[in-house]
């Protein structure tokens, strides 16, 4: 069975926003029932999510590929996507040459 993904959002890039800055929003479910963790298991982290953390991370990776960001744009990302909890992942955006 095929599905359909439709997402749209604002590039809050610096570049399109006319911001000073390079800024990013997400928004997570009414229900906030978002899971997100990050383990290391053999030397090698592990994302450990439910489906609707794994839907907030796509959307939050999505926006920074679609974006126009400068490189070494980043965000940083907390459990279950809750300031109040532990930083468990920064994702960077670089052109890796």
């Amino acid at each position: 069975m095929k599905k359909v993904f439709h997402f749209e959002f604002d590039d809050e890039s610096a570049a399109e926003s006319g911001s000073k800055h390079d800024r990013i929003t997400y928004e997570c479910s009414a229900a906030e029932d978002e899971r997100l963790r990050i383990d290391m298991v053999d030397g090698v982290p592990l994302i450990f999510a439910n489906g609707s953390g794994l839907l907030t991370l796509a959307k939050i990776l999505l926006k920074i590929a679609l974006s126009k960001y400068k490189d070494g744009f980043h965000v940083h990302l907390h459990q279950d996507f809750n300031a109040d909890s532990p930083e468990v992942l920064a994702v960077g955006l670089s052109d890796l040459s």
